[in-house]
């Protein structure tokens, strides 16, 4: 266990080989894989070491999956493989083109399977108009592409340009996941780099939330309209379920596990719209969505509206917590939270932090989730990023045509290098589009990254917005209602000068937080302060062995939440059981943990899990410790004979 009397943070020992992380799993054999971020295909396993210490652990490449992909849905199946689907940008030169495809990750073999893609909706041109731009193989006088990274998004009739190929040529057939034919015989043979296809896709998924549910199904929605589907991991199928009780689509919005198996969403485009909180539940045995809105008297209370189309409609994550409410986390810097036993919304704690620089600083300033990761934390507190996306700041000042520079500004308190810069009346004859703050000079001078077009007194212009820099960490303490910025701060480099879009958290079976900036290749650790109480642990009642499986029966298994959360962008859930070993000379042997038979979070009175044994388990007495969400069981003893590995 490594709840401490003090919280702190630790540099884990060893990097990643992949460079910058930019999405973290918790595998069901306590492993964590994560995603590189230097190249958006490769994956990494950091394994903890021989104490069950993640700070000192080390890193082994895994299989790449099948071709760069970022921002797509994740989710952890009851045989502990991975399931992913789509990807906001896709390819190796991430094109904006909402892939559909998915694919499995087998941690066993060591291999990626293709998956049934999203389905298509009705009506042709649903998806718009996308590219998929991939470098190919040709050959002069054929018209075969081969070496397509994926022919998942493309149709008779797309368009295809680059180096070697005729103009106005369209694809004919597509003939295999990577070759297509086209109308036009090629005019090189060879490599031919960065060829565009272009057309219609008629099925996408991306910027979009999933979540496990009971019977080996996934819940997905839909990035355009209201409508949800169900993915079948028995059958590899989908079937369309519930439409949203409102005119909402999930884009941009997350999911959170609720106890009874339920599923919590806020609507925020519906929100938006009507200036005015929107909620609704899912029930995944009814296959119904149900309204929780107090705009509506659906639910009791108030509910905030939490984002808005200048902060790019984005939302930060959605989490249950221990005491059985939820908190939704603004991309403003307003919070929401919903008590279930009740039907009931309030306002939660807004978010705020300290905007500085050397001739100035801004306290109380507002940040928001703009995008941006959370972890409950198994002493019930939530650790939370967020930046300055919602406190832009609004000066005067003098520009001069030609000149980077801007100044006789009132002042330059707060503002920050690499914050975006636009004339206050929204137009771009003085300020060119795309410029940010390279320099802050002085008390009353800022330069650019671009020359002011023509020379203009004290013109009205605002800095920042959405997607800035700092990013801060704080914590929210659900009894005292407060957010604060957590204690001791973490001394990461990065955090300063960027937004917390990049930025991830998972909890650890220790408790501990493993977080990423995104950007560099260090992790840290997070060791919060204090335990978790004991009425929300799990609780082993016994175990039992049968031909080299064996089986864990207990209470509340899963935990109290999906422990750590991001939204529509990365998803990490974690309401699963961890089963380690611990011997009389403390080494930990973590097991891998299938076939839990509860997706719900909360105190369940009735599970049960199975687990192998880690191969490096010999004959002994252990120790038998289940965690979920970093919460940790009593300590079970288990006696492991010479007859029960005789079956491993």
């Amino acid at each position: 266990m490594s709840y401490a009397q003090q919280a702190s943070w630790t540099a884990l020992k060893n990097p990643p080989p992949g460079g910058s992380v930019i999405n973290m799993l918790l595998l069901s054999d306590g492993t964590v894989l994560t995603q590189s971020g230097d190249d958006g295909q490769h994956w990494f396993k950091l394994t903890p070491d021989a104490q069950g210490s993640y700070v000192n652990g080390t890193w082994t490449t895994t299989a790449p999956m099948s071709f760069p992909r970022l921002y797509f849905a994740t989710n952890i199946l009851q045989d502990g493989r991975v399931w992913l689907l789509g990807g906001e940008y896709t390819g190796p030169y991430f094109d904006p083109n909402i892939a559909p495809s998915g694919e499995i990750y087998d941690p066993v073999k060591d291999t990626w399977s293709p998956i049934a893609p999203y389905p298509t909706e009705a009506g042709a041109r649903f998806c718009g108009t996308r590219n998929v731009t991939s470098d190919v193989q040709l050959a002069a006088g054929s018209p075969t592409v081969t070496g397509i990274y994926s022919t998942d998004r493309l149709t008779p009739g797309w368009t295809i340009t680059g180096n070697g190929i005729p103009a106005g040529a369209t694809v004919l057939s597509v003939d295999s996941a990577t070759q297509v034919t086209i109308s036009a015989n090629a005019t090189l043979t060879g490599p031919s780099p960065a060829v565009r296809f272009r057309g219609i896709a008629l099925a996408c998924f991306g910027d979009d939330p999933s979540i496990l549910l009971s019977g080996h199904r996934i819940l997905a929605g839909n990035i355009f309209n209201n409508s949800t589907y169900i993915y079948s991991v028995d059958t590899n199928s989908w079937t369309q379920a519930a439409t949203k009780v409102y005119n909402d689509r999930s884009d941009e919005e997350g999911w959170a596990s609720m106890g009874g198996g339920g599923v919590l969403t806020y609507d925020l485009f519906q929100s938006v719209t009507n200036n005015q909180g929107y909620a609704e539940l899912y029930d995944p045995i009814q296959n119904v969505w149900t309204p929780i809105s107090p705009a509506d008297g659906s639910a009791n209370g108030t509910l905030p509206v939490l984002t808005s189309p200048a902060l790019g409609f984005e939302l930060g994550p959605v989490l249950r917590l221990q005491d059985g409410r939820a908190i939704v986390i603004g991309a403003n810097q307003h919070t929401g939270l919903y008590k279930p036993a009740n039907n009931s919304w309030s306002a939660g704690p807004d978010i705020h932090g300290t905007l500085s620089n050397p001739f100035g600083a801004v306290r109380g300033a507002n940040f928001g989730a703009d995008d941006a990761p959370a972890a409950l934390m198994p002493n019930g507190h939530v650790l939370l990023a967020a930046d300055a996306g919602p406190n832009p700041i609004n000066q005067n000042g003098d520009a001069a045509a030609g000149s980077d520079i801007i100044s006789n500004i009132p002042s330059t308190a707060g503002l920050q290098v690499t914050w975006a810069v636009a004339q206050a009346d929204g137009t771009r004859n003085v300020i060119p589009p795309g410029t940010i703050i390279t320099s802050i000079d002085s008390r009353h001078q800022i330069h650019l990254s671009s020359k002011a077009t023509v020379s203009a007194q004290q013109i009205s212009l605002v800095f920042g917005g959405e997607f800035s820099s700092p990013t801060q960490l704080f914590d929210f303490d659900p009894d005292e209602n407060n957010i604060s910025p957590v204690s001791p701060p973490l001394n990461d480099p990065n955090l300063p000068t960027f937004a917390a879009f990049v930025t991830r958290m998972l909890v650890l079976p220790t408790g501990q937080v493993l977080f990423s900036d995104g950007l560099g290749n260090q992790l840290y650790a997070y060791t919060p302060q204090g335990a978790a109480r004991p009425n929300y642990r799990p609780v082993i009642e016994r175990v039992t062995h049968n031909d080299g499986v064996f089986t864990l029966t207990g209470r509340q298994l899963n935990g109290p939440s999906d422990a750590s959360a991001y939204g529509d962008d990365a998803q990490s859930n974690e309401n699963f059981p961890i089963i380690r070993l611990q011997n009389s000379s403390g080494l930990v042997f973590y097991c891998r943990s299938t076939n839990w038979t509860s997706t719900s979070v909360g105190n369940i009175p009735h599970e049960s899990v199975n687990f192998t044994l880690n191969p490096a388990v010999t004959p002994d007495v252990y120790q038998l410790i289940v965690s979920a969400g970093g919460i940790s069981s009593a300590p079970f003893t288990i006696r492991i004979s010479n007859d029960d590995l005789d079956h491993h």
